[in-house]
């Protein structure tokens, strides 16, 4: 089976992790996926040979020309998502409103279309009418999150398969030491998006500590390669990670107790969910797509996006309450257990197969 995925991008993101992980596990399964990029537009001052070329016809890249993740998957770049430069499939992928909206026109030689909405991008995008159109376009839609397959059905009148993204347990899981000192570790994400809440979360942080709750900050972030300018936001210093992937990230999870998520909404929120297989306690606000792991009071502590004073109790609540802590991490761990890439590999190759018999006369 040929498979084509669609991507934005290959930059460093959950979303783009996600697809480059089914494709090599559907390559493992004996499946033809090839990765589809749009090349970079090349700027007038930097016409290079290179630029050249991309802008004259598809160019195949080394699968490992991915840095930050061990993909094993033909990539293609292409000058756009033109029928021209995409090659036959029997699955066409789209994973972003850009993608699917140029995926509408393209031939049923390029594959039975499928559409991965892992957001509902309306909440950011300055494009809002394009978007929400891909989201009633004939694809076949899958969703990460029971949150976006009610926004497909309650605000677009469209079904969705669900497939709710795992978390790879041969990557991230409990370190072997045990966690140590008196103060709890807590972990946050630095993101330049405004809607990714970093503000509220080291505001919230401030907050709690401020009221002699035992805890330290632990950020890690690809935007910032030197943390002077983040230290002078918070106005306050803490450890820092600069863009840790693999292993490197699992030990940084594994030696923290509380992950911090004050995202103002998520498709699903891959990092809350790695830093919980990995046996940290989850603070997080309502995104929408963490309601799939992140079960108030049982799996989390949950409060309403933009609510810092909220967050801050809730941090604080767990700091200062060993068993608390210790019962949500070991429950949010069993949670995303759950979840599981074999069997959601298959229903996706299921899927696949179902479609293409039914669309042959």
């Amino acid at each position: 089976m040929r498979i084509s995925f669609l991507l934005p991008h290959v930059f460093l993101s959950g979303g783009v992790k996600a697809l480059l992980e089914y494709a090599n596990r559907l390559q493992a399964m004996g499946c033809a996926p090839q990765l589809i990029v749009p090349a970079p537009k090349p700027k007038w001052y930097r016409l290079d040979e290179k630029a050249l070329r991309l802008t004259c016809g598809a160019q195949s890249q080394d699968p490992g020309s991915v840095d930050w993740f061990d993909n094993r998957v033909p990539l293609i770049q292409v000058p756009e998502i033109a029928s021209r430069y995409l090659p036959p499939a029997d699955v066409l992928i789209a994973s972003s409103w850009e993608t699917a909206y140029a995926a509408s026109s393209l031939p049923s030689d390029r594959g039975e279309k499928f559409y991965f909405i892992q957001h509902h991008e309306i909440l950011w995008t300055r494009y809002v009418q394009k978007a929400k159109a891909t989201y009633r376009m004939p694809f076949k839609k899958l969703v990460i999150s029971s949150w976006l397959k009610q926004i497909l059905k309650d605000e677009y009148g469209e079904e969705s398969h669900l497939l709710t993204t795992p978390v790879d347990d041969k990557q991230f899981y409990p370190g072997d030491g045990e966690r140590s000192g008196p103060a709890k570790r807590v972990c946050l994400m630095h993101h330049n998006y405004d809607w990714k809440g970093f503000q509220d979360g080291a505001r919230a942080f401030s907050l709690a500590k401020s009221r002699g709750a035992p805890v330290e900050l632990v950020v890690f972030g690809g935007k910032l390669e030197q943390p002077e300018p983040l230290f002078r936001e918070m106005g306050f210093e803490c450890e820092y990670h600069y863009r840790p992937l693999g292993k490197r990230l699992r030990e940084i999870f594994s030696s923290c107790d509380i992950y911090l998520c004050p995202s103002w909404h998520e498709g699903l929120g891959m990092p809350p969910m790695e830093a919980m297989a990995c046996g940290c306690a989850l603070v997080t606000t309502d995104t929408g797509g963490c309601r799939d792991y992140a079960l108030p009071g049982k799996t989390a502590l949950v409060s309403a996006p933009h609510d810092v004073e909220a967050l801050a109790k809730n941090l604080a609540a767990l700091a200062n309450d060993e068993s608390l802590l210790t019962r949500l991490a070991m429950q949010g761990r069993q949670k995303i257990q759950e979840f599981n890439w074999e069997r959601n590999c298959e229903t996706l190759a299921a899927l696949f197969k179902q479609s293409l018999e039914a669309r042959r006369p």
